[in-house]
């Protein structure tokens, strides 16, 4: 089991984007509005429209998880990240992901009657929060997280019959994902949150005014380091506070069918306090929020 994963500090949001083909009506800018449901579109299908750059300047930012939320691109389509030093990606790059599939699996075996079960393990429809594309830089030696320091983030969408027409995206983040050295405590809760208005009518109906679902995950790093708490805990809530957004997977390592149900795209439903625990250890409670 691999520690959770938190990518909160996301220079692609600074960046600026070029490159492809893009409606001028949903452009690239989209794709670093909080919002996932305002887009950025394609012109059309062909690769050399939906592909972009990111410049994320010369502060030589650390990068090591991707993550595009909410695209159309059906299970046939692929993406390739890379990172490079050079401004078109000329000669060999800091990382290349090379063609990545747009869908993992998401059907837990054993959840569908035999004869319905999707071959490829695929339903579009299963992921909690629609369309979450997400890539981690594999672990280098030793087990630790590898990440990259480049200033240019290359995305490559290709996806060329797919029967829109064209290939859209709401939002992009790339960037280091902090895990702490020691896991959040047991106890932590996946909750669905279901904020419909439900009446009883003078003759007993029931009647129920539907809104979106949404999902909390809550937790506790009971053995953070000095480091952890004052660099990373304290930094977070102090500058991304309840308006910042960030993207948590509980286990970026396990099966795709689980990591999806498991993973949220959030803000901090509210700030906390970061406690000294004990000599050396500090505990921090973690409340995120989903964006829908």
């Amino acid at each position: 089991m691999a520690n959770v994963s938190l990518l909160w500090r996301k220079p692609t949001d600074a960046g600026a984007y070029s490159g492809g083909s893009w409606r001028a009506t949903l452009p690239l800018a989209n794709l670093v509005t909080q919002d996932p449901q305002q887009l950025a579109r394609s012109s059309n299908t062909s690769n050399a429209s939906t592909q972009f750059r990111i410049d994320c300047g010369t502060t030589s930012p650390l990068i090591g998880q991707f993550v595009l939320l909410n695209h159309n691109l059906t299970p046939a389509g692929r993406v390739r990240f890379v990172l490079s030093n050079s401004p078109t990606n000329a000669g060999t790059p800091v990382y290349d992901s090379d063609w990545l599939p747009a869908w993992e699996p998401t059907v837990i075996w054993g959840s569908m009657p035999w004869g319905t079960f999707p071959w490829n393990g695929i339903d579009t429809t299963a992921y909690p929060a629609g369309a979450a594309l997400i890539h981690t830089v594999p672990r280098g030696l030793g087990g630790g997280v590898r990440a990259f320091v480049a200033r240019y983030v290359f995305v490559y969408l290709d996806d060329p019959t797919n029967p829109a027409g064209y290939l859209q995206a709401g939002r992009f983040m790339a960037g280091w994902a902090w895990s702490p050295t020691v896991n959040a405590a047991w106890g932590a809760t996946l909750r669905w949150v279901d904020p419909s208005e439900v009446k009883r009518t003078r003759g007993g109906r029931r009647i129920v005014t539907a809104q979106p679902k949404y999902r909390v995950f809550e937790m506790e790093f009971a053995a953070l380091s000095e480091g952890e708490a004052m660099g990373t805990a304290e930094t977070i809530s102090r500058e991304l506070g309840k308006s910042g957004a960030f993207f948590l997977m509980m286990d970026p390592e396990e099966s795709a069918t689980v990591r999806f149900r498991r993973s949220i795209y959030a803000a901090l439903a509210d700030t906390t306090p970061i406690v000294t625990a004990s000599m050396d250890a500090w505990t921090w409670r973690l409340s995120a929020e989903e964006i829908i």
